[in-house]
């Protein structure tokens, strides 16, 4: 695991799959910022691993997901001011998440409580992985490969 680098913003990022190989996305419900998929600060002392189930529980309400592996991680730019405390590099730790169980739903909304910053809303499904190969941010878009290779390979 990556040591902390206090100078970049650390996010963990979380592609969830269903039984049906369907990945978790979402778009919020009060901005407009494209289709995501659930993901986050990482907190000072806090692994990338405990950040990520952390992230998904807080944007989806989903608290019953496993990490199948992690895939890898990306350093990026961001434009000013879009990360915290005006870091505009960051790390991206990108994971491979999946349940057991379909569901909850096809589809619904949740307002994210539990974290820093409250009262983000977001409206969540699950779409294949072809579908959200071409919605998500090019940043998000390139770890659906890495996803496709490790549902063909589980642990």
């Amino acid at each position: 695991m990556a040591g902390w680098h206090p100078d970049c913003y650390q996010r963990a990022i979380a592609y969830l799959t269903d039984p049906s190989g369907r990945l978790l996305v979402f778009e919020h419900l009060d901005v407009d910022a494209g289709t995501q998929v659930p993901g986050g600060g990482i907190h000072v002392g806090e692994s990338a691993e405990d950040a990520v189930l952390r992230e998904l529980a807080e944007e989806s309400g989903l608290d019953s997901a496993v990490v199948v592996r992690k895939l890898g991680e990306a350093w990026n730019r961001s434009e000013p001011g879009n990360v915290p405390a005006g870091l505009e590099e960051q790390i991206q730790h990108a994971f491979h998440l999946s349940r057991t169980t379909p569901g909850p739903h096809e589809q619904w909304e949740w307002e994210e409580t539990d974290s820093d910053v409250t009262g983000h809303r977001f409206a969540l499904r699950w779409m294949t992985l072809d579908e959200a190969e071409r919605v998500l941010w090019p940043s998000s878009a390139m770890w659906i490969d890495p996803v496709r290779v490790s549902l063909r390979h589980p642990t």
